[in-house]
């Protein structure tokens, strides 16, 4: 057995492969496969679809969500000549015996395996690093005794535009296809994309073209999905496949597939190996040319081979940037591979997954996200941040969301939006100290232009004039918390936690305005100062009732997340942004920090609150019409649960901490209940059922979610202790006591940081000294060097 061996399969040695050993998975168990612009998702069964850029506006592969039949997908059928037995590459569509089967979910790429009837299959699907083309690869060993003649058929139905094309009947009139002996393969295209234009609604061209090829020599194709299916046919009974028929139709008049078959011949104990591309590329006078110069690139098996190495190696190289050691391999595991891989590949890149295919932005999702970079390739961070600001409105306010392509968005009164941004640069700043960029110009969604600094400060004055009598700020539609969308509707709603959030914001911005720009705003810089003070004080008062923080109050003045109410009586994100953001002092930090841990914390980690709400109010919004303990009805939201363990590590509780950190880590979850369980190992879900689910502990929506690049930065920073602050790497660990030694390998300002952290009296935090290159330094913060790798040695000395 494996690594962190469950029922349905356990990590490589390496940890860079998640191998699936049965088909039978709980839920599909998926990969999210991106380059940054062409992007596929494939689950152990086979099943998923393609895109490029948005994976709804610009779908390349028909699917259906289905996630218990998962029977939609792009096929490979192999058919034995002369029995005319058939089986698939995966296990979807045909769901044949095997003697084994294997699926190896890797950093940019899936295989599957199979051994049956005298064969090995191997099938690999990848995206090219830097092109718009998947490519299969596939390998047919014959184990037997007596030649083998075969065919290996490919099966796929075109979308080309808005997904998903329930309509079929009518996107099938305006899709061509067509055969070009010299691609080897067929081209398709569209006359219609399903998006607004200046000619009125569906009144252009989709403008790209498909292409599907292979590089044996073909022995039929076909697009008709009549011919290759049949009537009352079937993916698990194509009756033009079964029988090698494929009639070579196409044109406007089809419904459209595409199939492409080769024969394979084996003798005993050989085998053979051939590529298939899929590919999306712009319209233009030399499209077709550029398809064909593409499938020449990339098309033969050294080719496929050579580029499959390249995306082994970018993401290999990438992840290695930044690594941890420590003595829990699970901890390790899920930051040092597969965080860094669902945040990027998943949530930043692809923006889709098997639950939500959404391919929008969302102005604070990618947003949060993007830290991931920022001890990797902190450009990338700052590229985000500067496309957001390129969706704030004049006025401050901000789009919610927005399509790529189109660029349409979401206008609304969601109050925290906005304030993500000089939020998320804060931390920009401490990793790069580099404030020459609070002059770079950035367009306003609505027209004209200005700096970053004042994109920013423009988001905050929004907020600031949006306050109640209390001196508390406005809801609105809802804060971090969409499903709160009524709440403050009127006007009068509060949010206490936009409070904090806002605070934390009106600290940093007040210092930020007055010291670190060339441009200083000293009057707007005292107005933060003058406000943050206030607000403090009314969340204290107003925004406390006793026992903890409220989580809002509605337009009537009612609470939220108060002991009085009958659902949601304690409101997480609440407790622990008043650790976090510095609200809440002494006593009540320990105070807080207790309630969340006696009322909150499941078996999975910290729900968002308690009770959940079983009946509908239409006073509070739609997170009333989840049942109970669904999402964020009283689940554990795990975006707002990694906020818990970070308040937990600030407090010094390293073991609260640590335990909450794994009560999240998938890898953990599902070695020890996999059934319970359900979702992948090997990437974080975006819920987890709470307590009074009939099933407590099921995990769902799993890559789509923020919290990955939010547990990354947390375990780095605030377990390890590694923070990136203007005057350096600050050294502040919240470790386990029981952790004797850890090691961090970081890059900080083009600088690697190797930095051993030594506790030889067990303790969890508190740094006795501190050795930069063998030379002692003062203090625990270490300051920049230059380029080139400096080792830096932690003794740890209790103060827990």
């Amino acid at each position: 057995m494996g690594r962190f061996a469950s029922t349905y399969g356990h990590f490589s040695e390496n940890g860079d492969e998640y191998i699936i050993t049965r088909p039978d998975t709980p839920r599909p168990w998926v990969n999210v496969i991106s380059n940054s612009d062409f992007g596929l998702v494939v689950s152990q069964a086979g099943g998923g679809f393609s895109w490029r850029t948005h994976s709804n506006l610009n779908r390349l592969t028909r699917w259906n969500q289905d996630l218990i039949r998962d029977d939609w997908g792009k096929w490979l059928y192999l058919r034995d000549l002369e029995s005319d037995a058939m089986r698939s590459l995966a296990y979807q569509p045909m769901q044949a015996d095997f003697d084994e089967y294997q699926v190896r979910h890797g950093l940019g790429y899936s295989t599957f395996k199979q051994k049956a009837d005298g064969l090995e299959t191997e099938w690999t699907l990848f995206a090219a690093k830097d092109e718009p083309v998947e490519i299969w690869l596939c390998t047919i060993q014959n184990t037997g005794t007596h030649k083998r003649q075969l065919q290996l058929s490919s099966y796929f139905e075109w979308n080309l535009g808005a997904a998903p094309d329930n309509h079929r009947e009518f996107q099938k009139l305006f899709i061509n296809t067509e055969f070009d002996q010299s691609l080897n393969g067929i081209y398709a295209e569209k006359v219609l994309w399903e998006v607004p234009t200046d000619k009125g609604h569906w009144n252009t061209n989709w403008p790209y073209l498909g292409f599907h090829a292979a590089s044996d020599p073909l022995a039929g194709w076909d697009t008709s999905k009549d011919d290759l299916l049949g009537r009352h046919g079937s993916f698990q009974n194509p009756k033009g496949i079964k029988k090698g028929m494929f009639s070579g139709k196409s044109g406007r008049f089809q419904d459209h597939a595409a199939s492409l078959a080769v024969n394979v011949e084996l003798a005993a104990g050989s085998e053979h190996s051939c590529v298939f591309l899929l590919g999306q590329i712009d319209k233009s006078e030399n499209s077709f040319q550029t398809a064909r110069a593409l499938v020449q690139e990339l098309g033969t098996v050294d080719q496929a081979r050579s580029e499959l190495e390249k995306v082994k190696s970018f993401w290999r190289e990438l992840t290695g940037q930044l690594s941890v050691q420590t003595p829990d391999p699970a901890f390790d595991l899920l930051n040092n591979v597969w965080l860094k891989y669902q945040a990027i590949s998943g949530h930043l890149w692809g923006r889709a997954a098997y639950y939500q295919q959404s391919g929008a932005f969302g102005f604070r999702d990618q947003l949060q996200t993007s830290q991931i970079w920022l001890p990797l390739q902190p450009q990338k961070m700052l590229e985000q941040a500067k496309l957001n600001a390129r969706h704030q409105f004049k006025s401050g306010k901000v789009l919610h969301w927005w399509h790529p392509l189109t660029e349409q968005g979401l206008t609304t009164e969601m109050t925290d939006d906005l304030l993500w941004l000089p939020f998320m640069l804060t931390k920009y700043f401490n990793e790069t100290a580099d404030f020459s960029i609070l002059q770079d110009s950035e367009s306003f969604y609505d027209g004209g232009e200005a700096t970053l600094q004042e994109h920013c400060t423009r988001a905050i004055d929004v907020v600031l004039g949006r306050f109640s009598p209390r001196g508390l700020p406005l809801i609105g539609e809802g804060d971090w918390c969409d499903g709160f969308s009524a709440v403050g509707l009127e006007g009068k709603g509060e949010s206490i936690w936009l409070g904090m959030f806002l605070y934390a914001i009106l600290e940093t911005w007040s210092t930020i305005l007055l010291l670190h720009s060339s441009e200083p705003q000293a009057e707007r810089a005292e107005n933060y100062r003058v406000r943050a003070r206030m607000l403090k004080g009314a969340l204290n008062t107003a925004g406390w009732n006793g026992q903890w923080y409220l989580g809002a109050t509605k337009d009537d003045g009612s609470p939220i997340g108060d002991p009085s109410q009958e659902a949601c009586k304690i409101y997480l994100n609440s407790q622990t942004w008043a650790i976090m953001s510095g609200v809440a002092d002494g006593e009540r930090q320990t105070k807080i920090a207790d309630a969340v841990l006696e009322h909150l914390e499941g078996k999975n980690g910290t729900m968002l609150f308690q009770p959940g709400f079983s009946e509908v109010d239409a006073g509070i919004g739609y997170i009333t019409r989840y049942a109970p303990s669904l999402r964020e009805n009283g689940g554990v939201y795990t975006h707002a649960a990694t906020w818990s363990v970070k308040a937990f590590a600030e407090l010094g509780r390293a073991e609260d901490a640590i335990r909450l950190f794994n009560k999240l880590n998938p890898i953990l979850q599902v070695e020890k209940d996999a059934e319970g369980y359900w979702a992948e190992p090997y990437v974080l879900p975006g819920n987890i059922d709470g307590k009074d689910s009939e099933y407590y502990g099921r995990a769902g929506w799993t890559w789509y979610t923020g919290a990955a690049g939010w547990l990354q930065s947390i375990a780095l920073e605030s377990i390890c202790g590694i923070q990136p602050t203007l005057e350096g790497l600050k050294i502040d660990p919240c470790i386990p006591a029981h952790w004797p030694i850890v090691k961090i390998k970081r890059l900080f300002r083009n600088a690697v940081y190797e930095i051993t952290l030594k506790n030889p009296d067990q303790k969890s935090g508190g740094v006795k000294e501190i050795f930069l290159n063998a030379e002692r330094i003062n203090g625990n913060v270490v300051p920049p060097q230059k380029d080139g790798v400096h080792q830096v040695e932690v003794i740890l000395i209790g103060n827990q």
